[in-house]
């Protein structure tokens, strides 16, 4: 299959530009072409996010700014530009700035491997989900980062918190999206959703894509699982100290993470962008945004746990769960050859 990025690098190579040159604009071009994507999404689901919340709780969420509310991500995006960067005294300086870019940079990074239609993916590399994966879960380093570098106790806490929880979820997480590369004999995300021509795994791994939404749930940081940085013990956790567009960075990131979340699950388990009429792009960010409202009503409707019930939780029914449903996916690789494998 041809890819979007081998294309462009023809074009730009038939304008005259020396090869190393045109492989080196391809990249350039696609990567911010995603990321702008993203950096364009990640506002409109915050008022996505303040909708849901507002028709869950009975109240109509923003309606003056602009029809229906629509501009005032624009406004509060205004507002935080325009508020001052307080620095606290006593902050490490270099862990407190660095640590935000530690949060949002390997989020944006990790939307370059994810396949939105048939050959459009910026890098089509080999072991795509694990990469993803492994790059996702750098979050919670930023997170202690921030906690440590703020030096306030409640960010401290918070991060610690978030570096606990990391351990407990990151485990059964990885080992849900095992279940579908053993159905599929492959890491690379195009290769599971073409696996997915005649059956969605959501269908053959219902454990596993359970265990993946928990998971990201906890990766996400959202309720029930907002522990790190739960208002009523932390005041705000591992971003107490930060304002302005530092702390718009760190809200852009909850929102770039849903996304991200919702996409994996769609890739893994909802067939990315195959479509029961007709295949493509629309179908991959339909099921990505019926997946993200999902996750918003999960946010506000279920009430935050303990810390020491989803530690439980996690090591006590999400791992175990997770080794049976390797054994599940194994069994009807082998037996079924389901995706292809046998």
């Amino acid at each position: 299959m041809t890819m979007i990025t081998d294309i462009l690098i023809d074009q730009l190579a038939a304008l005259g530009l020396p090869e190393g040159v045109a492989m080196f604009a391809g990249y350039l071009i696609l990567t911010l072409a995603i990321l702008l994507f993203v950096l364009a999404v990640a506002p409109l689901y915050v008022w996505g996010m303040r909708k849901v919340m507002a028709h869950v709780q009975h109240r109509t969420g923003p309606y003056r700014v602009g029809p229906f509310g629509l501009l005032q991500p624009l406004a509060d995006g205004i507002k935080l530009i325009g508020k001052e960067d307080i620095q606290p005294a006593g902050v490490d300086p270099f862990s407190w700035k660095l640590a935000v870019y530690v949060l949002v940079v390997p989020l944006l990074v990790a939307f370059l491997f994810l396949p939105w239609h048939p050959g459009w993916v910026v890098s089509n590399v080999a072991t795509g989900i694990l990469l993803v994966l492994a790059i996702a879960a750098i979050s919670p380093v930023g997170e202690v980062l921030a906690g440590w570098g703020s030096n306030n106790k409640y960010s401290i806490l918070g991060g610690l918190r978030a570096a606990a929880l990391d351990v407990a979820y990151e485990v059964p997480l990885v080992l849900s999206a095992a279940g579908v590369v053993l159905l599929t004999g492959t890491l690379s995300m195009e290769g599971i959703v073409l696996a997915q021509d005649s059956i969605w795994f959501f269908l053959v791994q219902p454990i596993g894509l359970f265990i993946f939404f928990v998971g990201g749930v906890a990766q996400i940081g959202i309720a029930p699982i907002d522990l790190a940085e739960a208002e009523s013990e932390f005041v705000a956790g591992f971003h107490t100290e930060y304002s302005g567009m530092r702390f718009g960075m760190l809200f852009l990131s909850l929102f770039a993470n849903i996304i991200l979340i919702a996409a994996l699950i769609s890739v893994l388990f909802l067939g990315g962008w195959q479509g029961p009429f007709f295949d493509g792009v629309w179908w991959f960010l339909l099921k990505t945004f019926v997946v993200s409202a999902f996750l918003f009503v999960t946010w506000f409707t279920l009430p935050r746990v303990k810390i020491d019930q989803f530690m439980s939780f996690g090591w006590k029914v999400l791992f175990p769960l997770a080794l049976l449903n390797i054994v599940i996916a194994a069994v009807a690789a082998h037996f079924l050859g389901i995706g292809g494998v046998a």
